[in-house]
């Protein structure tokens, strides 16, 4: 079976119980994920369809089942690189930046869009401070989190 071709994003599904499934997805147009922080976050659908490498057919991850969503560059990252997880100054995009801290000790910093849907929803957008990152842009779920801070606020006057 042939790779998905670009319409299909490249996502690594973190569920809660610490497995990896890494895939392809299609719930939001590659185009369109940088400017998620700025046109201001959606909820995800409850099961997010996930496809496999040599998967023929999707499958439904359970939203509940997720600790995040990372929407990233390869499947395979570096190995030897060290990530950022903090800004050194300021964020350079728009919106909260804030730190957050998962239920396994997990923590890092981001931006996320400054507007109260990131507290309705059950989940919200992260953008990673590090543009060398593997990782694009994170959907963080809510219920997954211990601690939420915000450290800074970027906004155009």
């Amino acid at each position: 079976m042939t790779e998905p071709d670009a319409s299909r994003l490249k996502v690594v599904a973190h569920l809660r119980d610490g497995k990896l499934i890494k895939g392809y997805t299609d719930i939001v147009a590659p185009d369109a994920l940088e400017e998620l922080l700025q046109q201001g976050p959606f909820p995800l659908p409850e099961q997010v369809p996930l496809r496999t490498t040599g998967a023929r057919q999707a499958r439904a991850i359970d939203l509940e089942s997720l600790k995040a969503l990372f929407f990233v560059k390869s499947f395979e990252g570096r190995d030897q690189y060290q990530e950022l997880k903090f800004f050194d100054a300021h964020p350079p995009v728009l919106g909260l930046w804030v730190r957050i801290k998962y239920f396994d000790g997990e923590a890092s910093e981001g931006v996320v869009h400054n507007s109260l849907h990131y507290l309705m929803n059950p989940g919200f957008f992260l953008k990673p401070p590090d543009p060398h990152s593997n990782n694009k842009l994170i959907y963080v779920l809510k219920s997954s989190l211990v601690d939420f801070r915000v450290l800074g606020v970027r906004s155009s006057y």
